[in-house]
């Protein structure tokens, strides 16, 4: 049971950590979203989170990670960004006991945490950006069959949940854009739903100083996933409202600093019980 509760903290580190809420919506009348073939972004990231587990347990955690995005290819519509994951470190919590992992320092890994990390290290991935939109144009991928997914793998389910848009929320991360007319105090909203999601997105314009912009969104999301360890299936439901202010160069659409605070609620159905969870997440996120 320890075993499970440790995979489950990984999931929420995984899921705040990569998951993040990016622009959606049709805004083909703002301002084209300006980069060249070549140009590097440098995303540092911070996460705190604390959060109340089944069963009286509290969880806290810190991590830190850096991620390098690349232009690799400009079109009259969209870029080819790559991204990868270069830097992470993480410090976990629960029960009194502490759970560490360093991309840097790998000895006194997380057995755990190091399974679900290590594979994603200093992997680029190629993601395709709307320069209207800043939104990521997602290609079809292949849906592993049941039996297609090792036994002996503890990580296939949690990263199954988070591994098909992570990349694609990292890079859409690091762009917005206002609509073409917006003023100071202006508001516009958009939705995203898919199959076991669904979130309503509202931003303001707070600020504008010379060419850099302050947007204030606020988002809620729903959602529900499902999983299996072991032979055992979990149903994770939960509702995350996030205050996110984004600090951006109205002239390109890139993206200074984006601050997000979520407060989550849910509930994880395992062996028949609704098991309740909580967390509150803060992220920092620094383009350079």
């Amino acid at each position: 049971m320890k075993r499970i509760y440790t995979l489950l903290n990984c999931l929420l580190i995984v899921g705040v950590t990569f998951a993040q809420p990016s622009a959606t919506g049709n805004r083909s009348d703002a301002v084209k979203i300006k980069l060249a073939n070549g140009q590097k972004i440098l995303i540092e990231s911070s996460n705190d989170i604390q959060a109340s587990l089944t069963m009286g347990m509290e969880l806290t955690s810190s991590s830190a990670t850096v991620n390098s995005l690349e232009v690799k290819n400009t079109s009259p519509n969209n870029y080819t960004i790559g991204n990868a994951l270069t830097k992470m470190k993480v410090n976990m919590n629960m029960m009194g006991q502490s759970n560490t992992y360093n991309s840097d320092n790998k000895q006194g890994n997380n057995e755990e945490m190091a399974k679900i990390f290590d594979e994603k290290m200093n992997k680029q991935i190629d993601v395709l950006v709307d320069n209207k939109t800043g939104t990521t144009i997602t290609e079809k991928k292949k849906v592993k069959k049941a039996n297609e997914i090792e036994d002996g793998d503890p990580t296939a389910g949690l990263m199954k949940m988070f591994a098909d848009n992570s990349d694609e929320a990292i890079v859409a991360g690091a762009f917005e854009v206002v609509p073409a007319g917006k003023s100071v105090g202006d508001s516009w909203a958009d939705t995203t739903s898919g199959k076991d999601m669904k979130m309503i997105r509202t931003n303001t314009l707070k600020s504008i100083n010379g060419n850099e912009g302050v947007i204030q969104s606020v988002i809620v999301s729903t959602g529900t996933n499902k999983l299996n360890f072991q032979e055992m299936e979990f149903e994770v439901k939960s509702e995350t409202k996030s205050n996110v202010e984004i600090v951006m160069d109205i002239t390109t659409g890139l993206v200074k600093k984006r601050t997000n605070v979520a407060d989550i609620t849910g509930s994880i159905q395992m062996m028949g019980q609704d098991m309740p969870i909580s967390a509150k997440a803060t992220t920092t996120s620094i383009y350079k």
